[in-house]
């Protein structure tokens, strides 16, 4: 008979709290959200500062960089997104008050997380290929190709430190990955120096596979500092029993067919397609972007620069709400679990409002933060007056994903982003920039569209598993 498991799909009954406030769930998500928010912009201004120094390199540097690091971008957001499962599992684990299952949680997660990492870094090894393979110049993929492996070396140490930093976040201290981050980004730039550009005549100048290999050095100080933290801890006060108990040989085996390993991997996989899916979207965007000319990629690019600086307000948010939704459902906390996502969600469409906006009152002056082209800057003020009317649902629809990831609902959140933005967005984006000729400000138009499609099916999702939890039996969907 099987033996009975909190977290899978099974009847659990939620017992009746009395609830909190909605401006207490506002603070107690802020509270939790800002180090998260700092921590995930950090990595992306470790890539923006890698770009921007290897631009100084050439332009032909700069071509390797970008072409390098696109595949490589795509797979290490498959891991991460496939790693978010560790927080869920976790914070339902601590507010059902069983430490020690969290503590198995985050072993298997940091064996899912060296393990994907080394398989990144085995595809590297073959990116001459397929760069060859998609019709590449040879010296072109040569330069990517080095590039990529580059990348591959820090792709094991950066999901290290993904799977250990949510289970911190789920723990209730986001603080410390945070201060890990900003670290790893103050390293970052000498080491750039170092190996892009040979300072100091340590090395021989490298380039932009220099920058990036620099970039994974910090990613990897990043994985093993906070690796080196948890591990102090538990020698010192071993709560989540992090350290195992059994002989390595069981142990090992623990972290890959124990029942929360599988558990894991059966709400990671989900998590991970979900974050495939809507990068190659993008990526597709920007295909058709390629085919606007070179200012409307420019502007294009330019306008997903400052709008993906400002997500990783709605990223940061998005994981703290599936924390505090997921704490609730463990507690089987009926009454909070909705006001809990309800009040994240609402964060999340305030935070970027001062941005929406700079961008209706000034677009060219944003603009300007990341070019002077003059024609760049024309096409990208359109595009970002347009944008400003995307980055409130955009910030939403993350959040109500993470809301609903709490509950260990994960399917049908995939299922409706594969729908909105390949059935909805990429139609809309050709439409609207191609056969309209709309240009940049058409593209970010196609996305509007798919985004609120997308947001509204996860808050109707999400109104009804609240539903479901809070008038009694209800089942992990």
């Amino acid at each position: 008979m099987r033996s009975r498991q909190p977290f899978q799909e099974e009847i659990i009954v939620l017992q009746r709290h009395e609830p909190q406030s909605l401006l207490l769930h506002l603070r107690r998500t802020i509270a939790l959200a800002l180090p998260i928010i700092i921590a995930r912009a950090a990595l992306v201004v470790m890539f923006t500062v890698d770009t921007v120094m290897v631009g100084r390199a050439g332009a032909a540097e700069l071509a390797y960089f970008g072409l390098g690091v696109a595949p490589q971008l795509t797979l290490m957001l498959i891991a991460v997104g496939a790693l978010q499962a560790t927080a869920v599992l976790a914070s339902q684990a601590l507010g059902a008050g069983d430490a020690r299952r969290a503590g198995a949680i985050l072993r298997a997660a940091l064996a899912h997380a060296v393990a994907m990492g080394f398989a990144v870094l085995v595809l590297s090894a073959f990116a001459e290929t397929f760069f060859l393979g998609t019709g590449q110049t040879r010296e072109l993929a040569a330069g990517a190709a080095r590039v990529s492996l580059a990348f591959g070396y820090g792709m094991p140490g950066i999901l290290l430190f993904v799977a250990c930093n949510l289970f911190l976040e789920a723990t209730g201290r986001p603080k410390t990955g945070m201060a890990i981050m900003l670290a790893a980004n103050l390293l970052n730039i000498p080491l750039n120096m170092i190996f892009g550009f040979g300072w100091g005549g340590l090395v021989a100048p490298m380039g932009a596979e220099g920058v990036m290999l620099a970039s994974s050095l910090a990613r990897s100080f990043a994985g093993l500092t906070v690796l080196a933290i948890l591990v102090d801890q538990a020698r010192r006060d071993d709560a989540f029993q992090i350290l195992p108990s059994r002989k390595f040989g069981p142990a090992f085996a623990g972290m890959w067919f124990d029942p929360d390993a599988r558990l894991l991997r059966r709400l990671g996989l989900p998590m991970g397609l979900a974050q495939g899916v809507e990068s190659a979207a993008f990526a597709t965007v920007v295909m058709m972007a390629g085919r606007l000319g070179t200012a409307e990629l420019a502007a294009y690019q330019t306008t997903m620069t400052l709008v993906t600086l400002t997500f990783m307000m709605a990223i940061g948010t998005a994981g703290a709400t599936a924390i505090r939704v997921g704490r609730a459902f463990g507690e089987r906390d009926g009454a909070n679990i909705g006001r809990a996502g309800w009040a994240g969600i609402l964060v999340g469409a305030l935070w970027p409002v001062p941005v929406a906006l700079f961008f209706f009152s000034a677009p060219e002056m944003a603009a300007l933060a990341v070019t002077s082209d003059p024609a760049t800057v024309a096409a990208a003020g359109r595009a970002l007056f347009i944008a400003g009317f995307m980055l409130s649902v955009d910030a939403a629809m993350a959040v109500a994903i993470g809301a609903l990831r709490g509950l260990g609902d994960v399917w049908w959140p995939t299922l409706l982003q594969i729908g909105a933005f390949w059935l909805v967005a990429i139609p809309c984006a050709y439409v609207t920039a191609i056969a309209l000729r709309l240009g940049a400000s058409g593209l970010i138009g196609g996305l509007i569209a798919g985004i609120i499609v997308s947001f509204t099916g996860l808050a109707l999702r999400f109104r009804y598993q609240v539903a479901r939890h809070a008038t009694g039996p209800a089942s992990l969907g």
